[in-house]
C-alpha cells in the first residue's frame, strides 16, 4: 500500500513537471491564433487583449512553477524565450494593422529595440548556438512595461507614453542580455543581472 502511494505521488509529480511546458505551449497557441486572425483579417482589440492576457499569465507562471518543482532546464528556458519573441513579433504586426499611428510615432525607438533584440539573438547563436534565455530582472521589467502598454492600448484605446517606455526598457534589457552573454564562460539558465554574471565568471554563486 505504501509503495503504491509512493508510486502515485511520483506519477503526480511527473505530471506536474509538464506544467511549465504546457504553459509555454499555451503561449505558442496564443501566437498562432493571433497570426491566423491577422491572416484572416479578423483582428479586434478585444481578441488581441485576451490573447495577450493568456501570453502574459502563462509567461509568469511557467517560470514560477518550474522553479517550485526544480525543473528549470536550458531547453525549457530557451523554448520560453523563443516563444516569447515569436508572440511579441506577431503582436507587433497585429498592432501595425490595428493601430499603426503609435508605431509610426515611435518608429525610431521601435527600430532600436528590435535591432538590439536581433543583435542579442545573433550573439547568442554564435556564443551558445541557441537563444540563451537568461530571464534577467530587466527582462521581467520589460515584460511588465509591455503589459501596461498592451492593456492601455487594447483595453482603453490609447497607449500614452507606455510604448516609448517599453521600448527604452526593452533596449536596456537587450543590452544587458548581450553583456551577460559576453561575460559568462558557460551557459546558465537564470542570471538576474550582469553583476550576477560577473560573480559566476569569478567562480561565485549566482544567488
Amino acid at each position: 500500500m505504501v509503495e503504491a502511494k509512493g508510486e502515485g505521488r511520483g506519477a503526480y509529480r511527473k505530471a506536474l513537471e509538464w506544467l511549465p511546458w504546457l504553459l509555454i505551449a499555451a503561449r505558442a497557441a496564443a501566437a498562432l491564433v493571433l497570426a491566423l486572425a491577422l491572416a484572416a483579417r479578423a483582428l479586434s482589440d478585444t481578441l488581441v487583449l485576451w490573447l495577450f492576457v493568456v501570453a502574459f499569465v502563462s509567461d509568469y507562471f511557467d517560470g514560477v512553477i518550474a522553479r517550485a518543482l526544480a525543473v528549470v532546464t536550458r531547453r525549457l528556458r530557451q523554448a520560453d524565450s523563443v516563444v516569447d519573441t515569436v508572440f511579441y513579433l506577431v503582436l507587433a504586426v497585429a498592432t501595425w494593422t490595428l493601430h499603426p499611428e503609435p508605431l509610426r510615432r515611435h518608429a525610431f525607438a521601435l527600430g532600436v529595440v528590435l535591432g538590439t533584440l536581433a543583435a542579442w539573438y545573433l550573439l547568442d547563436l554564435i556564443r551558445w548556438h541557441a537563444a540563451a534565455g537568461f530571464h534577467s530582472w530587466s527582462a521581467k521589467v520589460f515584460a511588465a512595461a509591455l503589459g501596461v502598454w498592451a492593456v492601455a492600448q487594447y483595453g482603453f484605446g490609447g497607449s500614452g507614453p507606455w510604448l516609448l517606455v517599453a521600448c527604452v526598457v526593452g533596449t536596456l534589457s537587450h543590452l544587458e542580455g548581450m553583456a551577460i552573454s559576453l561575460v559568462l564562460r558557460r551557459h546558465v539558465a537564470d542570471v538576474p543581472t550582469v553583476l550576477h554574471a560577473l560573480r559566476l565568471r569569478n567562480g561565485g554563486a549566482p544567488d
